[in-house]
């Protein structure tokens, strides 16, 4: 029978699971004074456990370190995860088909591989995919942090524990169980440049005792606000003009105003005052597309969005009933209202240049929408048709607003007896979204008859008849709904006894249907759109899995877990996943643990389904007629593939907890990752280099005009580490007590191929990536504090710098992209009573700005949206009150 000394239970206790990196463990104490373990589910395991000391290595962020932390919503903590390494979905990124949205990415594997779970239960994705629509993934934006125990990281493969999409790790976001009490609060915050304004408030209730009252029910309601924070409103950004720095030109702005362009010279279309139109600044063109001759030029800052205003209101209910003494009915219901609103990044107006294109509504293919002034027309000055890039400032900007309702019920009975207990439940999940765009679209055949006949006045848009701006004006409208229905059946207990102790058992069946459904928006599919952003899925699949565990207790210091689970998709087949791990202990202060698995993630319903994406970006083109290596902005093709293979996984891990003395812990824990079967498209900058006809689409001159791509399976990833986790306190008579929490994360390789059949590159440390960097290293350290009733912690987020891969232009400007540091200082002042908390804190407190990338990553501005933002320092206050 294992042993739990003193001094393991007091680190139990103290760490919150910390010991082991497992779910926390509550201590009862019997009658005599003996200390016991009560039983719990690790995340990672079915198989409940005597304390926390599981074999597989997980980060716990408990409540106290939530409250400390001062984040308000989910997606904020778990940025600051070292694991959360980049590749994933944020607020940020509003250029792309899941604005507003918030995913988590562990070992930069991308959000698709990484598995977020409510209670142990799976939640329906996001109903807009990221990443050219091969990122499913969970919002995390939909999630409440208000009922949130604890938040368990599971830095380990967990596909022959929970299937497909477990392939980096689990993230498990657990709720408060038998609360009682009421508590209500709020808080608002502000930055110090201004802007970005964030009020919320919260409201959570329990009432009844499980055990005295048979029955006990907690709910919770959150709001949230927040302003949307634009580029003009930042130094950094809202001048435009980045010619002081390495590699920067006018980046911010757009040289495609109004102008003609004759023989590859850029001609300003000026009125006979020699003015532009209203908004628009004559300039030369070469600083800001290195085109000859002057231009009619807009600073885009003012229209740029770097962080988008959101709304959301959530509600979250969860209830046990005691039906007698061995079984409870129970059962939960959580909603999340979520609206936001941002300018879409890469086409705040309307602009007609070439590379246009729209639908043909009778072959459904892009059709080339030509960028000619026609000879006739009253503002062409030439009498032939001549080409132009003219923005459309009254047709409105492309305020893009997503709305969001998300929900999931659960409902189910769990039933004890003397060796086994067993739980039976079905549950409906849904996220349902609708992506409105007020302006910025235009009607092609209504713009086309206004250059045709000269009724849209090119000099002064602003005389232009309505009736002419109603002709070309668009508004869209573009639906998802993603669907995740589901039972299951699981059993756990002990098999028989062992002289080293009980065999541990679990087994369960699962069974989920998975629906993912977004439409284009009408005007697209009727051939109206010029510039159609396309991202159309329409997949259904039924999954079913069995599955079991089993810890044997080989020796009193020795154990073996070994795992195993069939899963069967209608869609593409069968995948068995197994798992064996090893923890030994030999001695109170040491353990060593180790785990293999094999694992699988199924191709994304937008993967392999007939799944069609155009969008519009950004990519180096080497061979620009006009300035070689310069970013071109041309129309990406992306389609589905009904003929992919899942991706097969292999794990390692390896890795040693000591627990030298009271209140301290330290791990380190090294990882390895093989991936083969990767599901990916071909580096578009790479396509663009290699330069083929077939993918690559050019205009007369040689300007880049479409690329075109397609999800396939590649030939493989690798990607290795090490997590270090520090856990130390301290507890004075005199001066309060103390604490440590260090969580650092080291890439040490992330190979991949950058073509289909191409040698590994190792992006670790650089931004070779296509739309990510990914640093080496990651750490966050927070030091706290505690005395009377006072409680501060200061928080110090690491993030390395990377070496700079993006470009042979950016290169040969900048070698290396500066590391980020940022500190945060909370403190916080509870009443005698215990009642009421008044708390404060300063995030970036020495207000650090995002480093500098000579790629221009980010939307017309000079660093990584994925891994940083601008909001700067900012200021936040509020309270907290308990009956």
């Amino acid at each position: 029978m294992r042993r739990f000394t003193p001094l393991s239970a007091a680190l139990t206790v103290i760490l919150g699971g910390g010991v082991s990196g497992a779910a926390f463990s509550q201590t009862q104490t019997t009658a005599a004074g003996d200390e016991t373990l009560a039983t719990v589910v690790v995340t990672g395991s079915n198989i409940k456990r005597s304390g926390s000391d599981a074999p597989n290595p997980v980060q716990i962020i408990s409540r106290e370190e939530l409250e400390t932390s001062s984040k308000v919503t989910v997606a904020d903590v778990l940025r600051s995860v070292s694991a959360n390494t980049g590749n994933a979905t944020n607020e940020t990124t509003n250029n792309g088909w899941a604005s507003g949205s918030a995913g988590i990415g562990l070992r930069g594997l991308s959000q698709k591989n990484t598995l977020v779970l409510l209670n142990g239960r799976r939640l329906a994705n996001y109903g807009f995919p990221a990443n050219g629509l091969s990122d499913t993934f969970v919002n995390l934006n939909a999630l409440p942090l208000v009922a949130v125990e604890r938040i368990d990281v599971l830095k380990d493969g967990a596909s022959a524990v929970y299937g497909s999409d477990a392939v980096a790790g689990v993230v498990n976001i657990i709720t408060r169980e038998n609360y009682r009490g009421f508590e209500a609060g709020g808080s608002f915050s502000t930055t110090d440049e201004g802007g970005l304004d964030t009020k919320r408030a919260r409201f959570l209730g329990g009432i009844g005792d499980k055990n005295a009252d048979g029955y006990n029910v907690l709910f919770s309601f959150e709001a949230y606000d927040r302003e949307r924070l634009d580029q003009d409103e930042r130094d950094l950004t809202r001048s435009g003009i980045y010619t002081d720095l390495p590699g920067g030109r006018w980046n911010g702005w757009s040289a495609k105003g109004a102008r003609f362009l004759v023989n590859g010279v850029s001609v300003p279309l000026l009125d006979a005052q020699g003015n532009c139109p209203d908004g628009m600044q004559l300039t030369a063109s070469a600083p800001i597309d290195g085109l000859a001759g002057n231009t009619c030029a807009i600073n885009l800052a003012p229209y740029t969005t770097l962080i988008p205003s959101t709304e959301r209101y959530q509600g979250y209910i969860n209830g046990t009933l005691r039906l007698n003494d061995n079984v409870d009915a129970f059962g939960e219901v959580i909603y999340s209202h979520i609206r936001g609103a941002s300018i879409f990044g890469s086409s705040p107006y309307f602009t007609l240049e070439g590379g246009r294109f729209a639908l043909n509504a009778d072959t459904g293919l892009a059709e080339p929408v030509a960028a000619v002034l026609p000879a006739n027309n009253p503002y062409n000055p030439y009498g032939v048709n001549t080409s132009i890039e003219y923005t459309f400032f009254d047709l409105g900007q492309s305020v893009k607003t997503n709305r969001s309702d998300a929900y999931r019920v659960v409902a189910g009975v769990r039933g004890r007896s003397e060796r086994w207990d067993w739980e039976a439940s079905a549950f409906s999940a849904r996220s349902k979204e609708e992506e409105t765009v007020s302006g910025g679209f235009a009607n092609r055949w209504g713009l086309a008859a206004a250059l045709a006949n000269g009724t849209y006045n090119l000099h002064d848009p602003s005389s232009t008849p309505p009736s002419v701006i109603d002709s070309i004006r668009l508004s869209t409208v573009r639906p998802a709904d993603s669907r995740l229905n589901g039972a299951d059946f699981k059993i756990t207990g002990n098999l028989l006894e062992l002289p080293a102790g009980p065999v541990g058992f679990a087994a369960g069946l699962e069974w989920r249907e998975e629906e993912l459904e977004s439409r284009n928006p009408w005007q697209i599919d009727a051939g109206l759109q010029i510039r159609p952003a396309i991202a159309a899925v329409d997949g259904k699949r039924h999954v079913t899995a069995a599955y079991a565990e089993v810890n044997v207790p080989v020796f009193s210091t020795l154990e073996l877990q070994l795992a195993g689970r069939g899963d069967r998709y209608s869609d593409f087949g069968s995948a068995f996943s197994p798992k064996a791990s090893l923890r030994w202990q030999p001695l109170d202060v040491l353990a060593v643990r180790g785990a293999a698995s094999r694992g699988f993630r199924a191709p994304s319903l937008s993967e392999n389904s007939a799944s069609t994406n155009i969008s519009y970006g950004s990519v180096v083109d080497p061979y620009d007629p006009d300035v070689p290596g310069s970013r071109q902005n041309p129309t990406f093709f992306t389609v589905g593939n009904s003929n992919l293979d899942p991706e097969r996984t292999h794990s390692y891990n390896l890795g040693v907890v000591l627990t030298p003395w009271q209140g301290s812990s330290l791990s380190v824990d090294w990882y390895r990752i093989e991936l083969d079967n990767l599901i990916g498209t071909d580096n578009t900058t790479t396509i663009v280099q290699n330069n083929r006809p077939a993918d690559v689409v050019r205009d007369a001159r040689g300007k880049l005009v479409a690329v075109y791509n397609r999800y396939q399976n590649l030939s493989e990833l690798t990607t290795s580490g090490v997590d270090v986790e520090l856990r130390q306190r301290w507890r004075t008579q005199n001066v309060g007590e103390f604490g440590v929490t260090a969580v650092y994360t080291h890439v040490h390789d992330y190979r991949r191929p950058q073509t289909t059949g191409g040698p590994l590159v190792d992006y670790a440390g650089t931004n070779l990536g296509a739309s990510f960097s990914l640093p080496a290293n990651k750490a966050t350290t927070t030091v706290e504090w505690n005395i009377a009733a006072i409680r501060t912690a200061l928080t110090w987020y690491h993030t390395g710098g990377y070496d700079q891969k993006a470009s042979a232009a950016a290169t040969a400007v900048q070698s290396r992209v500066d590391a980020y540091e940022q500190f945060d200082l909370y403190a916080g002042w509870t009443a005698g009573s215990d009642n009421l908390t008044v708390y404060t804190k300063v995030e970036n407190l020495f207000d650090e700005q995002p480093p500098y990338d000579a790629s221009f990553p980010g939307i017309r501005a000079p660093y990584d949206f994925t891994q940083y933002d601008l909001r700067g320092r900012t200021f936040l206050i509020g309270l907290d009150y308990r009956l």
